[in-house]
């Protein structure tokens, strides 16, 4: 009940996106489980930028508050929840970078955790992801040999 109540205290595109991510987490989540990050990638890269007044509302920030929120009690994973926010950033404009990171456990394992920068910075994460995970290469910092 406390949700729904947090839920009509939004301003109009606030309730907009939280519907948006909704159904968005979901399709992202099972399209990863099905066809991998690349396809599933690729796919919303084809549904191409649109206006989209609710998310051009929103601070990047807000937008993204919003969609942990949802993802959270969807108990949506950081991958399918970073490639819809950054559909839903994609739809207002706003250029941002789906990072990917590693870091080594004590056991000498590996954990994995992806996110959105914009601008330089994490958006969906606390700063300090920085330092728990080691980045790996985007396309535009890959060259060629």
């Amino acid at each position: 009940m406390r949700q729904l109540r947090k839920f009509f205290a939004l301003n109009p595109a606030g309730r907009t996106i939280v519907l948006h991510s909704f159904l968005l987490l979901p399709m992202v989540a099972l399209s990863l489980r099905a066809f991998g990050m690349a396809r599933t990638r690729a796919m919303l890269g084809r549904l191409g930028p649109r206006a989209d007044g609710a998310a051009t509302a929103l601070a990047p920030l807000e937008l993204a508050r919003l969609v942990d929120a949802v993802a959270a009690l969807l108990r949506v994973r950081c991958l399918a929840r970073s490639l819809a926010l950054w559909q839903l950033l994609r739809n207002r404009g706003t250029s941002t970078e789906v990072r990917l990171g590693v870091s080594k456990l004590a056991d000498g394992g590996l954990t994995a955790h992806a996110w959105i920068e914009y601008e330089g910075l994490p958006l969906n994460d606390h700063t300090d992801v920085l330092e728990r995970y080691a980045a790996l290469p985007t396309r535009a910092t890959q060259t060629s040999c």
